[in-house]
């Protein structure tokens, strides 16, 4: 039998002391896998959909929680070793790692990249030394530029005229290349060792960003993301992430999305902490990132959590950044970083973006003032470590922190960070503060201990969350060649001291 990707587990929820998880692998088309083993007991395969000669496979499974963290183990197709994953125990916060941009948007920076998966590696050994209940990946899992050189049709599409382009129809056979080559391109990404053992033994929750789609997919104009071509490469990107990355049937999705919304936005609880996962591509474009119909969706589903005491919030761009607009020129000019540029047009600062996104920051101050939850925002995409703050004055504090929104950026776990020349234009304007609005302020910390506010290398993120009363969060990151970690603490909201 002929696996082209997997095992990867997938994290379905946790309901009524049960750890409920997804495990899903891809075979050649026409094969059928047998029962999948959890412990022992015999799981029978669900068939998820096919895709370019790929048939994809799920098997559910339900595992009921003790007072303490235990590993159970799965086997596949008759392997010899078991693959352990394991569950929190009741009560228990889980211990989560985060991670974003999964690999390379230019071919030269591959070749150029010596230990390509080094922070893989070291996610694994923090994995063995102390186990992950679950691994957030919050963006660009895969890298999808190379579809317009490497598919002929669209290469030669892209070398078109604008307006025969808009008016292009994509054929049967330029569909079925697009469909192999966003297969091949998941396979190539999440088959090499150690990030297809840690897609094995930790369960995922996965939110997609543009590269998983391609380079900027959202703010191109609005007649060509209306053109046949493009709305047919959208389609595949979207059937082949809801199979790769949220293991779910395209055509009858089990991803816990909330209901009534065109894309995939999630809000899941885990005893008294909540994920809010946003999804920024589905129906973005110039002119908005989430429509306000589904803006509602996500904000009935928030004003309905209670008793919170942490709030985690997925937003792939970070609402936080400096603001490089004016600087959209100057990078023309330097080597490498021409596609900065796109990303600037991507970002929450852009104009066309910062009335919704002064919209989200207001919703989650209310959020944590009414509720006394703490609200943090876990980011990536920018290819560096940061940590910013939003902060409101606009009334008197009921519950200490509740005003004080943190964002842990993290970012790239393999895609090259940039040059040097960017961070030191980074840090020069990460100490300024904007004004989101009045009363509420935004600007860039340095991490404790040190004098800077970016770290251009490779990284990821680990969350531990204790127990008991404090309930703090320790934010951890992991850098490419660095012995220690730099670490945030986030508190929990807490009464004011008595007068």
């Amino acid at each position: 039998m002929t696996r082209v990707c997997g095992p990867l587990v997938g994290f379905r929820g946790q309901e009524e002391g049960l750890w409920r998880l997804r495990i899903m692998a891809a075979y050649s088309a026409g094969e059928i896998p047998g029962p999948l083993s959890v412990d022992g007991i015999p799981v029978p395969p669900m068939p998820l959909g096919e895709v370019a000669g790929v048939a994809l496979f799920a098997w559910d499974a339900a595992i009921a929680q003790q007072d303490e963290q235990r590993s159970i183990s799965y086997s596949l197709d008759g392997g010899p070793q078991p693959t352990p994953i394991w569950v929190p125990g009741r009560g228990q916060t889980p211990r989560i790692a985060y991670a974003s941009c999964n690999g390379f948007s230019v071919p030269g920076e591959m070749r150029r990249t010596g230990d390509k998966n080094v922070s893989w590696k070291s996610l694994s050994r923090e994995h063995t030394r102390l186990p992950f209940h679950l691994l957030l990946m919050g963006g660009d899992q895969i890298y999808a530029d190379e579809l317009w050189s490497r598919v002929p049709g669209l290469r030669q599409f892209n070398e078109r005229p604008r307006a025969e382009r808009l008016a292009a129809r994509a054929n049967a056979a330029m569909t079925r290349a697009i469909e192999r080559f966003y297969v091949e391109t998941y396979c190539q990404r999440f088959t090499p060792q150690p990030i297809a053992s840690s897609l094995a033994s930790i369960p995922t929750l996965m939110m997609w960003d543009d590269h998983d789609i391609f380079d900027g997919w959202g703010s191109y104009s609005d007649e060509e993301q209306a053109s046949d071509v493009f709305r047919t490469v959208f389609t595949v990107a979207r059937r082949c992430f809801s199979l790769f990355q949220l293991q779910s049937n395209p055509d009858s999705p089990s991803w816990p999305a909330l209901p009534g919304q065109n894309g995939f936005n999630a809000l899941l609880r885990l005893g008294d902490l909540g994920l809010l996962i946003l999804d920024l591509r589905s129906e973005r474009s110039q002119q908005q990132i989430l429509s306000p119909a589904t803006w509602d969706v996500v904000f009935a589903a928030l004003d309905g959590a209670r008793g919170l005491r942490h709030l985690l919030v997925m937003s792939s761009i970070p609402v936080v950044h400096p603001d490089l607009s004016f600087a959209e020129h100057a990078l023309d000019l330097l080597p490498a970083e021409q596609d900065l540029e796109d990303d600037l047009h991507d970002q929450w600062a852009s104009y066309s973006h910062r009335t919704e996104r002064l919209r989200l920051v207001h919703r989650l101050l209310d959020f944590a003032d009414a509720q006394g939850t703490r609200v943090t925002i876990l980011s990536g995409d920018v290819h560096v470590a940061a940590i910013g703050v939003i902060e409101s004055s606009r009334r008197p504090v009921r519950r200490l922190n509740a005003n004080v929104i943190n964002q842990l950026t993290c970012s790239p776990i393999v895609h090259p960070p940039p040059s040097r020349i960017v961070r030191w234009l980074l840090e020069r304007l990460g100490g300024q503060v904007s004004e989101l609005d009045r009363g509420i302020a935004a600007q860039m910390l340095q991490f404790p201990g040190t004098d800077y506010r970016f770290i251009a290398r490779r990284n990821w993120l680990s969350l531990e969350l204790e127990s008991g009363g404090k309930r703090r969060i320790w934010a951890n990151w992991f850098i490419d060649d660095s012995s220690q970690p730099l670490t945030k603490v986030v508190h929990a909201c807490e009464d004011p001291p008595s007068a």
